[in-house]
Formats: structure tokens, sequence, C-alpha cells
């Protein structure tokens, strides 16, 4: 099927049905709650602070980041619990640069349990 964008519409953009996009999170949620399981949605996906907020507001814990930028950069839209899903490789800029996201949100490191300095 093909899909028609709007005239002029400078490109790469994020286009979305918003039926089907609240939809579908609707029904994650549903599921996780009905299985009793906190959900953290991968937001590598649509890397997108409102689609986030969509997601949290319908029950998410927190979300799942790829990167050290991305959890500051939803931490900075107001996420307040992260997981990093993908091994980081520390130099001193990024340790200080996780220790300063871990004073501000959730954060929970892969392959660890929560920062201990988390405020949650």
């Amino acid at each position: 099927m093909a899909i028609l964008l709007p005239d002029g519409l400078a490109t790469p953009a994020l286009v979305v049905d918003s039926d089907v996009l609240e939809g579908n999170i609707s029904r994650m949620a549903e599921a996780s709650r009905a299985q009793g399981f906190a959900l953290r949605p991968h937001a590598k996906a649509h890397k997108c602070a409102q689609i986030g907020d969509l997601q949290l507001r319908a029950g998410a814990r927190g979300l799942s980041v790829a990167t050290i930028g991305e959890a500051e950069a939803f931490a900075r839209a107001g996420v307040d619990d992260l997981f990093i899903a993908y091994p980081v490789w520390l130099d001193a800029d990024k340790a200080q640069r996780l220790r300063r996201l871990a004073d501000r949100v959730a954060l929970t490191p892969p392959g660890g349990p929560r920062c201990p300095e988390s405020r949650r």
C-alpha cells in the first residue's frame, strides 16, 4: 500500500498514524498489566519524546534506550526511569555523564542493578 506524504514534507521525517500508534501502545500496556510485568519499551524505534510520553502515560514503568546520549535526551524530556539496554564502553567523559544522569533519574545500566545513587 502506497502512502502519500504531504507536499513539501522534508525528509527524513517521522510520520505516524496516531490511531494505530495509540492502539499498539494501549494493547502492549494492557498485555503487560495482565501478565504482571513492568514494561520499559525500547525508544530507539521512535526516538521521540512525545511517543515516549504516550507510552509512559499508558503505564510503562520507564523507557529502554540504546546509548547514553539517548538516555540524556529522554531525561531532558522528563523521563525519570531509564534502562540502557546495550553495553557502554566507559571512558572518563562517559562515566561522568552516567553519574550526572544517575543523579537525576532512576537509571539501570546494561547488565547491572540500578545505580545505587539513582534517586528511585
